[in-house]
């Protein structure tokens, strides 16, 4: 079994108490009437702006979304991803949570999608080498090319609302780490890297192998037999791919965890 030390899955921990409570699953709740997302013809940045605050009101109003595990590194680099959905199961909003390495710098960037494609993203962020909070939002052509970007700065998020934008240079923010999150893939690749015992809890560790990766915890609420099994020889499965279905848990006092609702070694099995 790779042994990972108790401050790593603390800080594990912590992200996912941190992280609203988001399940991997797409969400439909049964309250919210289902409300059509309105689709503008993008032609100049009035137009990528009402498209923009369609799509948020669109999601305020349907709240149907899937979300990735939340990755960690031991160098306190963080990610976490939240993909809302239209009514045919397409992305209109991806939402990249991220802290860098040793908490340079940490923020939101948010991708908003018209035809598959993004056509604005919106950047929030602060440093630690600096107390203001930067927005900078940058609109692209069908084919990816910036546009325009534009940017405001403010000691506080509820000043930066009120800060009025400035142009800068053009500036491209990359959804490609995003979508590697949200689907598991390179970097992001859930394979088995052991068990941690916690008090009475049980977690599964997954991630990349070797130092310096990304993991994640997963929270073993009960042992069926593909846990049972990987348990008796963990060494046999170490670096194996599994394969995931999992939910976030959100307990009295808003503490949330990820939840291992069943792994398999195929995506068939799941």
């Amino acid at each position: 079994m790779k042994k990972l030390s108790l401050y790593f899955l603390c800080l594990m921990l912590l992200i996912a108490a941190c992280k609203s409570n988001n399940s991997k699953k797409s969400i439909n709740p049964t309250e919210k009437q289902q409300k059509d997302l309105i689709v503008y013809t993008l032609k100049d940045e009035k137009s990528f702006d009402k498209q923009m605050m369609e799509i948020d009101s669109f999601v305020l109003a349907y709240g149907k979304f899937a979300s990735s595990l939340d990755y960690a590194k031991e160098d306190k680099t963080t990610i976490q991803i939240v993909a809302h959905l239209d009514n045919d199961e397409n992305i209109v909003k991806l939402v990249e949570n991220f802290t860098d390495k040793d908490a340079t710098n940490m923020g939101t960037n948010s991708f908003y999608l018209h035809e598959g494609k993004v056509f604005m993203s919106k950047e929030i962020f602060v440093t630690n080498t600096s107390s203001d909070f930067t927005e900078r939002i940058s609109y692209y052509a069908p084919n990816g090319i910036c546009l325009k970007s534009k940017e405001r700065k403010a000691v506080s998020e509820v000043l930066l609302q009120k800060a009025k934008f400035e142009a800068v240079p053009k500036t491209v923010c990359s959804i490609d780490r995003a979508m590697r999150a949200l689907n598991q893939e390179k970097e992001f690749a859930t394979t088995f890297q052991g068990f941690i015992q916690s008090g009475k809890d049980l977690y599964m560790i997954v991630g990349t192998p070797g130092t310096g990766g990304y993991t994640s915890a997963l929270k073993v609420r009960s042992s069926d037999k593909f846990i049972a099994e990987i348990r008796k020889d963990e060494l046999r499965y170490l670096n194996g791919t599994i394969y995931l279905q999992f939910e976030k848990i959100e307990e009295v006092g808003g503490f949330t965890y990820q939840s291992l609702i069943k792994g398999s070694w195929t995506k068939e099995a799941l």
